[in-house]
C-alpha cells in the first residue's frame, strides 16, 4: 500500500462531478478499508481538519469543531471528534445493513462513507473562509452528503426496496445519538445545551414542544422527559391492590401510545413508497426528501419513547404508571394465585385482557 496523490485527486473530483460512475467503479473492485483510508479518507480528513481550523482562526469563518481558545486543544478536539464520528457512521450503517436484510461489509461501508462525505468535508474548508455565512455553505455540504449516503448505501451494502429508507433513518438516529454521547463523555460539549439550540424548552415538570422539530431538539426533548420521569415518586398501597381507575388510566396510555407509533409507521411507509416510486422513475432524492428522512429520524426517538411522553405530557405519574404495569404483569404470570393482591389484580387484568396482551 502506498499513497497516490493522483488517485486521491481523481476520487475527490469524481466524487463531486461524476459521483455515480466513481462510486460504481470504486465499489466494483473495492479494496480493503486500509487502502481506502490511505488513498482517500485520511488525506481528505486531515485536509478538512487542518485547513478548517487554520482558516477559521485567520479569517473568522465557520468551523464545526475547534472553538477552544487553545489552538492545540482545538486541533485535538477536531481530530478526535471528526475521526470518532466517521468511524461510528461506518460501523452503524454497516451493522444496520445486516439488520435490514442487506449485506454487511466493513470495507465497502468504509469506502461508501468516505465517498459520500466528500461534499461535507470540502464545504467545511470553504465555510472557514466565509465569515458570517460560512455555516450555510457547511450546511449545504452536509445536506449533499446525506443525499449521497442515501444513494450509495444500496450499491455498497445491498440495502434495497422499502428497507432502504428505514435503514437510513435508523442508522442516522443511532449515529447522532452516539456522537452526542461521546462528545459529552469526552468533555467537548454539553449534549443538552447543544440540542436546546433546536428550540425545545421544558417549563415545569412537563417538557413542552416548541416550534422547532430538529433532530437535536427531539433528542433533548426525550432527555427532559426522562428527567421528569426519574423525578417522579409513588407510595403504593401496602396491600398491593390496584384500583380500577389506575388500570383504566394505564390502558388509556397504551391506546395513545399505539396510536402515536402507528402514525409514525404509516408516515415512514408512505415515505418509503414515495422513494421507491422515484427510484423506479430514475429520479434522485431531493433535498426535501432528505429533510423528511431527517425529520423521521427525530420522530423515531419520539415514537420509541411514546409511552413515557403520553404519561408525562398528560400530567401523570411515571412511577405510579410503572408500578401498575408491574402489578399487572405479576398478576398475569401468577394467574391470580399466591396472594390476595394477585387475585384482585388478576380480575382487573382479565377485564382488559385483549388490550393488555397487545402490549
Amino acid at each position: 500500500m502506498q499513497f497516490d496523490f493522483t488517485k486521491t485527486l481523481a476520487l475527490v473530483k469524481g466524487g463531486l462531478l461524476d459521483h455515480q460512475k466513481t462510486w460504481t467503479d470504486y465499489l466494483e473492485d473495492c479494496p480493503g478499508w486500509q487502502q481506502t483510508a490511505l488513498v482517500l479518507t485520511g488525506p481528505l480528513f486531515l485536509f478538512n481538519a487542518l485547513l478548517t481550523l487554520i482558516l477559521s482562526r485567520l479569517v473568522g469563518g465557520y468551523a464545526i469543531y475547534g472553538y477552544h481558545s487553545s489552538w492545540f486543544l482545538a486541533l485535538i478536539s477536531s481530530l478526535v471528534l471528526g475521526a470518532v464520528g466517521f468511524v461510528i457512521t461506518v460501523l452503524v450503517f454497516n451493522f444496520m445493513a445486516g439488520v435490514f436484510k442487506g449485506t454487511p461489509n466493513f470495507a465497502r461501508a468504509f469506502a461508501a462513507v468516505s465517498l459520500a462525505v466528500i461534499p461535507a468535508w470540502l464545504a467545511g474548508v470553504v465555510a472557514a473562509v466565509v465569515p458570517y455565512l460560512g455555516f450555510l455553505i457547511a450546511l449545504a455540504g452536509g445536506i449533499l452528503t446525506l443525499v449521497f449516503l442515501y444513494r450509495i448505501m444500496p450499491l455498497a451494502l445491498n440495502v434495497t426496496g422499502e428497507k432502504r429508507v428505514i435503514h437510513f433513518v435508523v442508522s442516522l438516529v443511532v449515529v447522532i445519538i452516539c456522537n452526542m454521547i461521546i462528545a459529552f463523555v469526552l468533555g467537548f460539549g454539553d449534549v443538552r445545551n447543544q440540542a436546546r439550540s433546536s428550540g425545545y424548552s421544558a417549563p415545569g415538570n412537563a417538557p413542552a414542544r416548541s416550534a422547532s422539530t430538529g433532530m437535536m431538539g427531539e433528542a433533548v426533548r426525550q432527555a427532559e422527559l426522562m428527567d421528569a420521569a426519574s423525578a417522579a415518586s409513588y407510595d403504593p398501597p401496602s396491600d398491593g391492590k390496584l384500583d380500577e381507575d389506575q388500570v383504566e388510566d394505564y390502558v388509556s396510555v397504551l391506546r395513545k401510545t399505539r396510536a402515536v407509533q402507528a402514525d409514525y409507521t404509516e408516515k415512514m411507509e408512505k415515505l418509503a413508497a414515495e422513494m421507491k416510486e422515484k427510484e423506479k422513475a430514475g429520479k434522485s432524492p431531493s433535498v426535501a426528501d432528505i429533510g423528511k428522512m431527517y425529520s423521521g429520524a427525530g420522530g423515531l426517538l419520539s415514537a420509541n419513547n411514546a409511552e413515557m411522553e403520553v404519561v408525562i405530557s398528560g400530567g401523570g405519574n411515571w412511577a405510579e404508571h410503572e408500578w401498575v404495569k408491574q402489578q399487572l404483569r405479576v398478576a398475569r404470570i401468577q394467574q391470580g394465585e399466591g396472594s390476595a393482591a394477585n387475585a384482585h389484580n388478576y380480575e382487573l387484568y382479565q377485564e382488559y385482557e385483549d388490550e393488555l396482551e397487545e402490549n
